[in-house]
C-alpha cells in the first residue's frame, strides 16, 4: 500500500463525483482514509492537541466548501464551455480555486489534497490518490474544460513516490468531448511497463485515427522515481488532416505524429491527476505541480 510521507502536511480533503458520468462508489474504507489523513495534519505532540482544541488547524474543508477569492462581483461567472484562454497555469497555490473559477473542477472516488511536501515550484502541489480496492473507477482527478485551443502544449510535473507493480490502466493524461450526448474519449498519456521489470515509460492513445494508435519512443525513455519529471503533450487538433501530437518528458522528445485527422470539438475537456485500474498494490499516491496549456513550450 502506498505510504504517505511522514513530512506531507494536508491542507485541503475533498471528493466530488464526475461531471460526465464516470461511477463513484462510495466504499466503507472512504471514511477511515480521509480521517487518517487529518490525523496527519493536526496530530503529533500534545502542544499541537492543545491547539486543535481551539481550532489552529481548522478549516479541514473539501474543494467544494473551500472559499476562493472573490472577485468583487465585476466579472461575468466563468461557464464550462467558454473558451480557454492561454496561457493558462496552475501551482495549487490557490488550492484548486485555479480549476474551480474557471468552471472547472476536482473529484474522484478517493482523496484528493493540498500538500506542501513535496512541491516543485511554489509552496504546494496536488496529491491524488486511487484507491483501487473493489473499486471500478479508482481515481482523482481535476478538470479544466471548455473551447481548448486548436492547438497548444499540455504539460504537468509529476512526482511518483513509489512505480505500482502492474496495473490494467494507469492514466496521468485524459481528454475527453465534452458533449455529453456523444460521450466520446479522446487522447491519453498513460503510463506502461517498460522493456526492463520494475520500469515504467509514457505512451500517448490517440483513439481518433481509424483502428485508433499508440506513440511512444522507440528508445523506451523510462519515468523516474521519488523525483519530480516534466509531462508535455502537445496537440494540433484538426478534422482536415493536418492534426498533430508530441510528447515530451523532460524536454526529450519521446514521439510524435503528423498528418493527422483529429477532433476539433470546441466544448474538450483534460484530466490531470490518477487513474490506476486493477493495480498492484491496490493504492497508489502520486503528485502534480505547476499545470499548464501554453502557445508554445512551457519552461523546464
Amino acid at each position: 500500500m502506498a505510504v504517505i510521507p511522514l513530512n506531507t502536511r494536508v491542507m485541503v480533503v475533498g471528493s466530488r463525483a464526475s461531471l460526465i458520468g464516470e461511477a463513484k462508489l462510495k466504499k466503507s474504507g472512504r471514511s477511515s482514509f480521509v480521517a487518517a489523513l487529518r490525523v496527519v495534519t493536526c496530530l503529533g505532540s500534545l502542544f499541537l492537541v492543545a491547539l486543535l482544541a481551539l481550532g489552529a488547524c481548522a478549516p479541514q474543508l473539501n474543494a467544494g466548501e473551500w472559499q476562493c477569492p472573490s472577485d468583487g462581483g465585476t466579472s461575468t461567472p466563468a461557464v464550462s464551455t467558454d473558451p480557454v484562454a492561454i496561457p493558462w497555469s496552475t501551482g495549487f497555490e490557490h488550492r484548486f480555486c485555479d480549476y474551480t473559477e474557471l468552471a472547472g473542477s476536482c473529484y474522484g472516488d478517493s482523496a484528493y489534497t493540498i500538500v506542501n511536501e513535496p512541491h516543485h515550484g511554489g509552496s504546494f502541489s496536488a496529491q491524488f490518490a486511487a484507491i483501487g480496492e473493489n473499486s471500478d473507477q479508482p481515481m482523482t482527478r481535476c478538470i479544466r474544460q471548455g473551447q481548448l485551443p486548436e492547438s497548444a502544449y499540455y504539460g504537468a510535473w509529476y512526482y511518483i513516490p513509489e512505480p505500482l507493480t502492474s496495473a490494467g490502466v494507469w492514466n496521468l493524461f485524459h481528454f475527453d468531448r465534452g458533449d455529453a450526448s456523444s460521450g466520446r474519449k479522446l487522447w491519453d498519456v498513460t503510463l506502461v511497463q517498460g522493456s526492463q521489470a520494475g520500469t515504467w515509460e509514457l505512451l500517448v492513445y490517440d483513439p481518433v485515427v481509424t483502428g485508433g494508435a499508440t506513440y511512444r519512443s522507440p528508445d523506451h525513455i523510462t519515468v523516474p522515481f521519488r523525483t519530480w519529471f516534466h509531462i508535455v503533450l502537445f496537440l494540433k487538433r484538426a478534422a482536415d488532416g493536418t492534426g498533430a501530437i508530441s510528447l515530451y518528458q523532460d524536454d526529450m522528445l519521446l514521439a510524435q505524429a503528423t498528418n493527422l485527422k483529429s477532433d476539433a470539438s470546441k466544448f474538450t475537456q483534460w484530466f490531470v491527476g490518477n487513474y490506476a485500474t486493477k493495480a498492484t498494490p491496490p493504492d497508489s499516491v502520486l503528485f502534480v505541480d505547476d499545470v499548464s496549456i501554453s502557445a508554445t513550450p512551457p519552461p523546464q
